[in-house]
């Protein structure tokens, strides 16, 4: 126990594996080029419109349905909303700026490909989706082949780059991380139907206590998604199939509550206070462009730290496992 409770001290702080992350990805700066590129692709690349769509849908809703001011919000919104957005997969994907409404003013002015259509908006969607999965995954494995590069070198042993096994190993969590998107919407429409259902019934009493009543969902998806958010490191890292990752993500967050919610908090918290820095200081010319890269950088050094904390504390775990496991009980894990 005094074994398990040394390690548990010896691990890095919050505060040490931010600094960390931003070491690593200043050390190996090729980490930042994926999300700069969507980054890029999003600002000046070509741009998909569903604008008819959109506005056909507000147009067969009721009257009563939303006030003027918010069927003209929506109005401004389609003419600017990017559907080539959905490559940077929301919660886990590849970090980007540029995801919300598009700019305004740009350097150059964009080519707009307008398409109609439910069918097209949700192949659009599909399609990108699992993309955007397919590059987080590319990047995810970057960072991960990063990690065990600087380990080894540390070591004074050496780590190629083999091609092959990195392709294989970029298939293999793509095909997790998508299946861990299926899970977690799954369990979002689980929690969610039969919550709004009790909702829409409670509203019927009491407004105020349905709106509580949808905050609680609202809280409780949160708490899953936090629960599971060392999935995608276990993937990549270990690498672990879906379920075992699933199993040890649950495990790990338990074990280390404290830090891992105060991680999650600043990382989230400096992710959206940089957005609306930056956002803010665009103004339409060139030098948007270097608000681009160092959103990539820093978003970038955020999600490497997270493998990093990932790792320092899966490793804790297996070393408190051998210590107070006794030798039939190591036997019979083997």
């Amino acid at each position: 126990m005094m074994q398990k409770q040394s390690t548990t001290a010896a691990l890095p702080g919050v505060f040490s594996t931010l600094s960390a992350g931003f070491e690593l990805t200043t050390r190996y700066l090729w980490l930042i080029l994926i999300p700069a590129a969507l980054d890029f692709f999003l600002w000046l690349g070509p741009r998909l419109s569903f604008q008819p769509l959109i506005e056909s849908i507000i147009t067969q809703l009721p009257a009563q349905a939303m006030p003027i001011d918010f069927a003209s919000l929506l109005d401004v919104a389609a003419a600017r909303l990017n559907h080539f957005t959905y490559l940077s997969v929301s919660g886990m994907g590849v970090p980007a700026l540029m995801t919300g409404l598009t700019p305004e003013k740009t350097p150059i002015q964009p080519a707009i490909i307008v398409r109609d259509g439910l069918g097209a908006w949700f192949g659009s969607l599909a399609l990108f989706t699992l993309a955007g999965l397919l590059l987080t995954a590319i990047y995810y494995s970057l960072i991960a082949f990063a990690l065990r590069r600087a380990s080894a070198t540390t070591a004074g042993t050496s780590a190629p780059f083999a091609p092959l096994r990195f392709v294989r190993r970029s298939i293999r969590t793509w095909l997790r991380l998508t299946g861990l998107g299926i899970l977690f919407l799954v369990l979002t429409l689980v929690i969610v139907f039969p919550i709004s259902l009790v909702a829409g019934l409670l509203s019927l009493m009491s407004q105020a206590i349905s709106t509580l009543f949808l905050m609680g969902a609202l809280l409780l998806i949160i708490w899953v998604a936090m629960f599971l958010s060392y999935a995608p490191q276990g993937m990549t890292l270990n690498p672990r199939p879906l379920p075992k990752a699933l199993f040890e993500s649950v495990l790990l967050f338990r074990a280390n509550l404290p830090t891992s919610l105060g991680l999650l908090f600043i990382v989230v918290l400096i992710r959206r206070l940089l957005e609306a820095l930056l956002l803010s200081a665009d103004s339409g010319t060139w030098v948007t462009g270097i608000n681009l890269v160092a959103h990539a950088y820093i978003s970038t050094a955020l999600i490497v730290a997270l493998f990093i904390f990932y790792r320092d504390r899966y490793t804790a775990y297996l070393q408190n496992i051998r210590t107070i496991s006794t030798p039939d009980q190591v036997n019979q894990q083997l």
